[in-house]
């Protein structure tokens, strides 16, 4: 009797193992993956971060630099409030980011779908949220720009940051024109994408700034959704006149160029 039993619990405990071995095939077969988020909305921001990790960790950090992004930018646009319902997605590597949006980029921002993704990453750089927040708020008011004033999308972006390994628009302008690296404003109209990124970046950064600071915000949105082609017709002056008076004013900013290491300052911001 007692060998008839034990030979059962054998049987039972095979016939279990088997089918979990079963089950466990089945599942990587289907190549199904559990992926968890956790989201939360405070005020009109939608929050999405991992479950765990570093990005879960560090979501206060991140959250108080979203509000603080936001509120800056609203004085750079001369916006009174920012209502609109967004979604800021946070994720943590290159290899996410790249399965969601199908860009490796630290962060993009999406302004029909209300959506900022970034990277919050231990060893990634900064997240760039100041940044992609501008393109989210500027877009979704202007809608996107002109081809030929793509440029100033990304100087104004660039300029809320306003900071690349320690040096401003304006520092970085002053060192591109002592070391005559600037871009002409006819390939920054039909290439700007084209143009060497730690350049065009920085130097339309520098060239929304001073337009922002010397001109009206109506002239800006004007110059956004017109196009470039409109510039004189906008400001009043020649593109050219208008550098010319900006240069004057950047070099009585600065007497003398920063001291930048270009071969280290070219491979990105941190």
């Amino acid at each position: 009797m007692k060998h008839l039993i034990k030979i059962f619990f054998v049987f039972t405990f095979q016939s279990m193992l088997i089918g979990c071995l079963e089950n466990n095939k089945q599942s990587v077969k289907n190549d199904w993956v559990r992926e968890t988020k956790v989201s939360k909305l405070i005020e009109n921001v939608n929050f999405v971060f991992p479950e765990s990790g570093y990005a879960f960790d560090h979501k206060e950090a991140l959250i108080k630099r979203t509000f603080d992004a936001i509120e800056h930018n609203k004085k750079i646009l001369k916006k009174d409030a920012f209502n609109d319902t967004i979604y800021v997605r946070v994720m943590s590597s290159r290899e996410e980011m790249f399965k969601y949006t199908g860009t490796r980029a630290t962060g993009n921002a999406y302004p029909y779908w209300s959506t900022v993704n970034i990277i919050l990453k231990e060893d990634e750089t900064k997240p760039p949220i100041e940044h992609e927040l501008m393109h989210l708020m500027a877009s979704m008011d202007w809608d996107y720009p002109k081809n030929s004033s793509s440029w100033i999308n990304e100087g104004i972006a660039t300029y809320a940051a306003n900071n690349c390994n320690g040096y401003t628009v304006a520092e970085i302008y002053r060192y591109l024109l002592a070391e005559k690296k600037l871009i002409s404003i006819e390939d920054f109209t039909s290439d700007f994408y084209g143009q060497s990124e730690m350049i065009a970046y920085h130097q339309s950064g520098y060239i929304v700034q001073y337009l922002l600071e010397n001109y009206s915000i109506e002239q800006f949105k004007e110059l956004w959704t017109e196009g470039f082609e409109k510039f004189e017709e906008i400001y009043g002056l020649s593109y050219s006149e208008m550098q010319s008076d900006l240069q004057k004013e950047v070099l009585e900013k600065y007497s003398e160029s920063p001291k930048i290491d270009w071969k280290k300052f070219s491979k990105g911001c941190y």
